[in-house]
């Protein structure tokens, strides 16, 4: 079972990284055809703010989500440093994965909300606004179900603390 996790987990994951990257290039791409066609214009191209617009919600989202399965995202780490090889810090990290959960569970929640009750389509391609908000409840539930993993790993490590700090004490006669 764990080995289907963890390569559904990699699955996941590649998918999201092959997106972003594939997304920034066409952003890339995108934006220089704008402002060449902007100095030499040989056709229009009124598509580009759809396109554009669905791809950077896309991108922005699968890199959040690369950045949280890394642990690379910003963060203040003030505290997590000052407790570090201590008792707390792992306590610490368990509350902050909790407000993560809650937060992400909300966020997922309302962006798979506005993905229900979503009715517009794009202008030109006729694209529906589903397919660009879905991007927020998807990367919404791989980050909630990353968090849950990594609080377990900072209750493992609680316990585990606590049970090589509370090693019975054998009494000398």
């Amino acid at each position: 079972m764990m080995k289907f996790i963890k390569s559904l987990d990699w699955a996941v994951f590649t998918f999201f990284r092959v997106l972003a990257v594939g997304l920034l290039c066409l952003l890339f791409v995108l934006m220089s055809l704008n402002v060449i066609l902007r100095f030499y214009p040989v056709f229009s191209i009124g598509w580009f703010d759809e396109i554009v617009e669905l791809s950077f919600a896309w991108m922005v989202f699968a890199t959040a989500a690369i950045l949280w399965r890394g642990r690379k995202h910003p963060k203040i780490d003030f505290l997590e440093i000052l407790l570090k090889e201590t008792r707390c810090q792992p306590v610490l990290l368990a509350v902050v994965e909790v407000i993560n959960i809650l937060f992400l569970s909300i966020f997922t929640y309302y962006g798979f909300m506005l993905v229900m009750t979503a009715a517009a389509t794009s202008p030109i391609f006729k694209i529906p606004r589903k397919i660009f908000y879905v991007a927020m409840p998807t990367a919404g539930v791989y980050m909630t179900i990353l968090s849950v993993i990594f609080l377990a790993g900072y209750l493992r490590k609680i316990v585990a603390f606590e049970s090589t700090t509370t090693q019975p004490v054998e009494k000398s006669v």
